[in-house]
């Protein structure tokens, strides 16, 4: 009997009792023929428009912790460092003991001017479309993230002429990306693909310390990715959809993946990959007098690249799992 090959797609959900969709047996056949057997490649490319450069993240990871962690900056530092050594794109301004990489996105907050020095060298800009212009508030105040615009705009149609601003800037080598609040999902993510953005960044999930507990949820993840990609859909956009959430494993990383991320955060992992640190002792002489020695140093980040390396290796065995479904839609 020949099976149905037009029998309807399986949904696309999150859902961890579902897990994620598989390439069924009959396409499966002679493996070793069709290259089947070789991991595939998740990366993401971000084209940018009316050029032909493009941005590539691969892994499809990135982070906004350097931004967004409130580290100290000998431990920025470190951070930063070790996140470049593994090819890791990162948020955030280019520090003074650090070489510019292209993989720093640049930060534009909506109440600011745009800094050219800051987009020098950087793999991408982000504007920041959230904030209370002119007011700062602590990142886990659901405030600091509320949903806006920059503040010299005076009608909708000024925000397509800043994108193109940007891309000017850069010579079109830059793609210009958007990082949204999920207030009105599907109707922002319209408006910024007709603005023209080349990459759209969903923050379903705020990550502002290295500590698990520094999380804000701001929207449920599987009802603002279903929504963001469906936006996508409709208008029929090159647009990337980028997600920050909770993701902690590959699994859940694959399973976005497959809703239709091009990439995603990884700060929720890395909150979590942290060693805990050890309890102070209890004060003792000897404690007392160690407060008067040399700080020692509390930016070593040798856990990084064993942490990245395991869940770099949980997604690919989940595309190799799944079969041709790993394919985002």
């Amino acid at each position: 009997m020949t099976p149905n090959r037009s029998s309807p797609e399986m949904p696309k959900s999150l859902d961890k009792q579902n897990g994620f969709r598989c390439e069924p047996l009959f396409g499966r056949i002679d493996p070793l023929i069709k290259g089947r057997t070789e991991i595939p490649s998740l990366a993401c490319t971000i084209a940018c428009a009316n050029t032909h450069s493009a941005w590539t993240l691969d892994p499809p990871f990135f982070t906004r912790l350097p931004a967004e962690a409130g580290l100290p900056l000998p431990a920025k530092r470190a951070l930063i460092s070790d996140i470049q050594n593994l090819q890791i794109a990162w948020l955030g301004d280019p520090t003074a003991s650090l070489p510019t990489h292209r993989n720093r996105v640049a930060s534009i907050q909506l109440d600011e001017p745009i800094d050219i020095a800051s987009l020098d060298n950087a793999g991408a800009i982000e504007l920041q479309l959230f904030g209370v212009p002119f007011h700062t508030y602590a990142n886990s105040r659901l405030a600091r993230w509320t949903p806006g615009l920059p503040i010299e705009l005076s009608h909708f149609e000024q925000l397509a002429k800043k994108v193109n601003l940007l891309k000017s800037m850069t010579g079109g080598n830059c793609p210009v990306g958007a990082a949204m609040s999920p207030g009105s999902v599907y109707d922002d993510v319209r408006y910024l693909i007709d603005s023209g953005f080349d990459y759209i960044t969903v923050l379903c999930q705020v990550q502002y310390g290295m500590s698990p507990s520094q999380a804000l949820e701001l929207s449920s993840l599987e009802q603002s990715v279903e929504q963001a990609v469906k936006a996508l859909r409709d208008s029929g956009a090159t647009t990337k959809l980028m997600i920050a959430g909770n993701f902690l494993d590959g699994k859940s990383i694959f399973r976005c993946l497959q809703m239709g991320a091009s990439a995603v955060s990884i700060d929720a992992y890395l909150a979590h990959s942290k060693p805990k640190e050890i309890a102070p002792p209890k004060e003792t002489l000897g404690s007392v007098l160690t407060a008067f020695a040399p700080p020692t140093s509390t930016t070593s980040f040798a856990w990084l690249a064993p942490a990245m390396t395991q869940l770099i290796t949980e997604l690919q065995d989940c595309a190799l799992y799944a079969g041709s479904h790993f394919v985002t839609p």
